[in-house]
């Protein structure tokens, strides 16, 4: 399932009145007027269903939103929100408890309950909906959170926050026949960062920081001297840890970096033609040319240069 809602298609003095329709038609949640909103008044947003998962990004000026009970007897989602705070941040209200998200945060709310919420300039976040009956076992004995705020700049719910955004930035790739196991994944990561004892969930939290380790290692992967030291340090692991993380995967730590330098260069060579290769080597963390060459021809059979005669040659074919 795909829907991709946008005020662009609607006459701007009727950019409100359609976004309202077409938010309480897809989540069945209520869009009111800000007292000092802009006008016109703009709202986008892109869904995508897949498996047990519904995933939803947003981008919309200000405006009051509201679940509340004739809403939700409409429309039961027997679920729980994830929200990922992407904007400066944003006011909820649910279940008497009142809180202000912050950039990165993660809330976990429980999508049949009351709620209000109104962004602190405008909404910008990304939003999961997770079946209750995936959720639930995991979450901690104190019960069903009805509304709850994790930081996603540090412990398990850093590794949550990782996932997700990795989920996310795959989604396309991940057959539907698989979001089942990742969803649940993704519940037990929750369920710890919700206060469920991590001993209870070793696979998940190892997936997790698995997630938060590659994810570093891209951002990185121009740097020389990326090493699993610097890795393991700055997610707070021990070496031994890393690489154990990397040990079911059946490649290690320095394949996988070897084999992401050597797709990002291949990537390069064959979309910068003009591009000197000692400029792509040093580029992509290689500290010497003949390392590069080597790595290369091993990689793929070819040097640099027969790898850009082979690119020129398919397009012109």
């Amino acid at each position: 399932m795909r829907l991709h809602l946008s005020t662009d298609s609607a006459p701007e003095q009727d950019s409100l009145e359609f976004w309202r329709d077409a938010l309480f038609g897809a989540l069945a949640i209520s869009a009111q007027p800000l007292a000092d909103a802009e006008r016109p008044f703009r709202a986008e947003c892109s869904l995508r269903g897949s498996g047990p998962l519904l995933n939803g990004s947003f981008d919309t000026d200000g405006f009051l939103a509201t679940r509340q009970s004739r809403h939700i007897a409409q429309r039961q989602w027997d679920g729980y929100w994830i929200y990922r705070e992407a904007g400066a941040g944003a006011w909820f209200a649910i279940g008497g408890q009142e809180l202000i998200s912050n950039p990165g945060d993660l809330l976990i709310a429980d999508t049949d309950a009351p709620f209000e919420s109104k962004p602190a300039h405008r909404f910008a976040h990304e939003l999961w909906l997770v079946p209750k009956a995936l959720i639930d076992p995991h979450l901690p004995a104190r019960g069903r959170p009805l509304i709850m705020r994790l930081s996603g700049c540090n412990g398990v719910a850093a590794l949550a926050e990782s996932y997700l955004q990795t989920l996310t930035q795959n989604w396309d790739s991940i057959p539907e026949a698989t979001m089942g196991p990742v969803t649940d994944t993704l519940a037990r990561l929750i369920g710890v960062a919700c206060g469920a004892a991590a001993g209870a969930q070793p696979d998940a939290v190892r997936a997790g920081r698995l997630v938060e380790a590659k994810r570093f290692i891209g951002r990185h992967l121009a740097d020389p001297d990326l090493s699993p030291s610097k890795v393991a340090d700055a997610l707070g692991i021990a070496v031994r840890t890393l690489h154990l993380l990397f040990e079911p995967t059946g490649i290690s730590f320095a394949r996988y970096v070897l084999s992401h330098r050597m797709d990002e260069c291949r990537s390069a060579l064959l979309t910068s033609p003009r591009r000197p290769v000692i400029d792509v080597a040093f580029a992509w963390g290689f500290s010497s040319l003949s390392g590069f060459y080597r790595a290369f021809q091993a990689a793929f059979g070819m040097s640099p240069g027969e790898m850009r005669a082979l690119g020129r040659s398919e397009q012109d074919s």
